[in-house]
């Protein structure tokens, strides 16, 4: 319980900081103004990224366990509203941000091969099994 809770805050720190360098360093070298499309579609690449990293690291650090890496990528999903809510972005980034981080958490999810049973969970048979 306690790696699980860890590897989702480290993931989160990364994947956030993943996000995060690729929306300024992209928008730098590009030079897109915070209104235009072209900043629209660095901020998606960025939140995928992010969704990536998060979802990466969390199945890494809890032994390839599914759901910690859906809530790496839903936690950068959260961040990428906070972003959207707080700046004067176009409406139409909402589904963008919806199928970035959703793809993101899935591709790592694929990547690593990790499954919905817990690593640590054994199958029990019987009433009394101990």
């Amino acid at each position: 319980m306690l790696r699980s809770l860890a590897a989702v805050i480290v993931a989160v720190i990364a994947g956030l900081a993943a996000a995060k360098t690729v929306e300024g360093g992209g928008a730098a070298i590009i030079g897109a103004a915070p209104a235009s499309p072209v900043y629209g579609a660095v901020l998606l690449v960025g939140w995928l990224i992010g969704a990536f990293v998060a979802a990466l690291l969390a199945l890494l650090i809890g032994q390839r366990w599914a759901p910690l890496g859906g809530l790496g990528a839903a936690s950068i999903f959260l961040a990428a509203m906070i972003t959207m809510f707080s700046n004067p972005l176009p409406w139409a980034l909402w589904p963008g941000a919806v199928v970035a981080t959703a793809l993101g958490g899935y591709g790592a999810i694929r990547l690593t091969g990790a499954k919905t049973a817990h690593p640590d969970m054994k199958r029990k048979d019987g009433l009394f099994d101990g």
